[in-house]
């Protein structure tokens, strides 16, 4: 019994480990914007809307849900929602503003959102 999983384990280690053999799987979306280029709905249970750029772009709108799970940060410390919302429209107008959104790509829901100004 032992040297049949001492070869079935050698056989393991024995396949050559190539790319072929792997798949990169992106999880989490994370992407640098402008806080100008996001409209945030009234509730944590809305759809926000973004541009993925840091400044002004043609780039198309992308859509991403807000849950109750999703995390809000202003200058890495973690807020609620409507103190977020509070911050947010002082660092929309603001030029030196600045978003890090992060998106599951497979439900299409937002993880976080950090601001700064």
């Amino acid at each position: 019994m032992r040297i049949r999983l001492f070869a079935a384990a050698m056989a393991i280690f024995a396949t050559p480990a190539t790319a072929a053999n792997f798949e990169i799987v992106t999880l989490v979306q994370a992407v640098e914007l402008s806080p100008s280029n996001m409209i945030l709905p009234a509730s944590t249970s809305g759809m926000m809307t973004y541009k993925p750029c840091a400044d002004e772009c043609d780039a198309d709108y992308e859509r991403a849900r807000l849950s109750p799970e999703t995390r809000f940060t202003v200058r890495g410390a973690a807020v609620k929602f409507e103190e977020f919302q509070e911050e947010f429209a002082l660092a929309r107008n603001d030029k030196d503003g600045y978003a890090l959104l992060s998106v599951d790509t497979t439900t299409k829901v937002v993880t976080s959102i950090d601001i700064a100004r």
